[in-house]
C-alpha cells in the first residue's frame, strides 16, 4: 500500500447489483452497463480506494451471456488493478458459477479478487495502519438459513431474520477477534432490512415479511455495505451503511432513479459520499395524443431513449410506429400503443334493445370484420363471404343445415377406402377422370 501521510486510514468504494446481462422486454442493456461501469472506473481511477466491495448480483440470471459475463469479469480485472475487490453471491447470482470464477481469480499472486458464496470473514492486513476484517454475509435463502445460523438445524428456533441476526453475531464477532479492538470492521450482505424503500421496480424482488431482517448488531462494524435494494438509500436506524443501488435503471419503475456508486472514507471519523453514475439511456415515458407526440419526437428529440408510450387517437393510427422512427431514427421503442376512442365498448340503451332485440350474428361478424378484425378501418365483408358465414352459422346447430360439401367428399372417401380394400381401382360416382 502507497504511504498516504495525513491521510484517511482506510477509503471503501461501495457498489451492487449490476444485474448484467438484463434486458429492456427484448431489448439488450450491455451497452448501458458499458457506460455505467466506464464512469464507475473513473470514480475508482480518481478516489483510488484501498477496497472495493460489490455487494451481490452481480448478473441478472444464472447463465448469464457470454458478453454479459465477459463484460463483469472485465471491469473487475480492472478494478482489483486499482484495490482489493470482493464480490459477494445476490439472489440473481449463480454460486457455481462464482466458486468458478472464485478458483481462477485465486490463481493470480497477490490475490486481488474475491468471489464469496458463503457467509466468512476476509481479512485484510496491509490496506491501513491498522488490520481490517470484512464480515461477508452473501444471499441466504430461507429454508438454508437453519443450517448457516447454528450449524445444527435441530438447535435452531425462529424465523429467518433470527437465523440471520444469529449468523451476523458471529461473523462480525469473528471479524472482531481478527482485528481487535484497535482494528476496523466492516460488514456486507444481499439482504432485505426491515423498513427499507424498495422503490417502484417493476421487477420481482425477494422481499417481504419472509425475507425481512434487522440491523440490530450491526452497529459493530464500522460501515455496511448492502446489496439488493435497487433505489439508493441509507439503512434504516442508526446503524451506519448503505444500499448502493443497481448500476442502471433496470426498468422504467426505477426510471427516474439516479444510480451513485457509494465512497466511505474511514479516520478519526467515518465519511459516506456518492458518487453519480451515467444512467445509460434514458426510459422515456409518455401519453396523450399524436401531435404531443410528434412535438416531443420531432427532429430527433427522443434519439438515445428507450420509448413507452400511449397515444390517444379517435381512430386507429396505423403507421404509429414508422412515424417515431421517421421523428426519432434513434429512439428504441419499447412499447407503443395507440388508444382508439371508436374503438371502445358503446352502452346500447334500453330503448335500441327494445326496438330491434339482440343483433344478429351475421351482422355482428360483419361489423367486427369491418372496424377491428384488421386493427383498422376496413371494407365491409363481400356478400360472399357473409352468405358463406350465414351459412356455417345455421349449419352449426343440427343436422338441417347447409351441407357446404361436406357429404360429396365423404363420398368420394368412403369410395376409395372400398377400392383400395378390393385392390381395384376406384369407382367413385360423379369422377370423370
Amino acid at each position: 500500500m502507497e504511504d498516504r501521510p495525513g491521510g484517511p486510514d482506510l477509503k471503501l468504494l461501495h457498489t451492487a447489483d449490476w444485474h448484467l446481462g438484463a434486458k429492456l422486454g427484448r431489448h439488450d442493456r450491455i451497452e448501458d452497463h458499458r457506460v455505467a461501469l466506464q464512469g464507475l472506473l473513473d470514480v475508482a481511477d480518481s478516489e483510488r480506494p484501498d477496497l472495493i466491495v460489490h455487494a451481490g448480483d452481480l448478473f441478472d440470471a444464472y447463465r448469464p451471456p457470454y458478453p454479459a459475463l465477459r463484460l463483469g469479469v472485465t471491469a473487475l480485472q480492472r478494478l482489483a488493478e486499482i484495490a482489493p475487490t470482493v464480490v459477494i453471491s445476490g439472489n440473481h447470482d449463480s454460486q457455481a458459477l462464482l466458486e468458478v470464477l472464485d478458483d481462477m481469480a485465486g490463481l493470480a499472486s497477490p490475490r486481488r479478487l474475491w468471489f464469496v458464496t458463503a457467509p466468512r470473514v476476509l481479512e485484510f492486513n496491509e490496506l491501513a495502519e491498522v488490520p481490517v476484517a470484512l464480515a461477508c454475509v452473501p444471499f441466504i435463502p430461507p429454508g438454508a438459513i437453519t443450517d448457516y445460523a447454528t450449524g445444527d438445524a435441530s438447535r435452531f428456533e425462529g424465523d429467518y431474520a433470527d437465523g440471520i441476526r444469529t449468523l451476523n453475531d458471529r461473523v462480525i464477532g469473528d471479524a472482531r477477534d481478527a482485528v481487535g479492538a484497535s482494528g476496523i470492521v466492516l460488514y456486507t450482505a444481499h439482504l432485505h432490512v426491515d423498513g427499507a424503500r424498495p422503490g417502484r421496480s417493476e421487477r420481482r424482488f425477494t422481499v417481504g415479511e419472509d425475507h425481512a431482517t434487522h440491523t440490530t448488531g450491526l452497529h459493530r462494524a464500522l460501515y455496511c455495505a448492502f446489496g439488493h435494494i435497487h433505489d439508493p438509500q441509507q439503512l434504516p436506524g442508526s446503524v451506519r451503511g448503505r444500499y448502493a443501488g443497481s448500476l442502471v435503471p433496470l426498468d422504467y419503475g426505477e426510471s427516474r432513479q439516479s444510480k451513485h456508486v457509494v465512497v466511505v472514507t474511514i479516520g478519526d471519523d467515518v465519511r459516506v459520499d456518492q458518487r453519480e453514475l451515467p444512467p445509460g439511456r434514458p426510459l422515456e415515458s409518455f401519453a396523450g395524443t399524436l401531435g404531443e407526440l410528434e412535438a416531443r419526437a420531432r427532429d430527433g428529440g427522443l434519439d438515445g431513449c428507450f420509448l413507452k408510450a400511449v397515444v390517444t387517437s379517435d381512430d386507429p393510427i396505423p403507421d404509429l410506429a414508422d412515424r417515431v422512427a421517421g421523428w426519432s431514427p434513434g429512439c428504441v421503442v419499447f412499447n407503443l400503443v395507440n388508444e382508439v376512442a371508436n374503438r371502445r365498448v358503446r352502452a346500447i340503451s334500453q330503448t335500441e334493445t327494445d326496438d330491434r332485440g339482440e343483433p344478429a350474428i351475421d351482422e355482428l361478424f360483419a361489423e367486427w370484420r369491418t372496424t377491428a378484425a384488421t386493427g383498422r378501418a376496413t371494407k365491409a365483408p363481400l356478400a360472399s363471404v357473409q352468405e358463406l358465414f350465414r351459412e356455417a352459422v345455421a349449419g352449426s346447430g343440427g343436422e338441417e343445415g347447409p351441407d357446404l360439401g361436406v357429404t360429396a367428399l365423404a363420398i368420394r372417401a368412403e369410395a376409395a377406402l372400398r377400392a383400395l380394400s378390393r385392390g381395384l381401382e376406384p369407382d367413385v360416382p360423379g369422377d370423370a377422370g
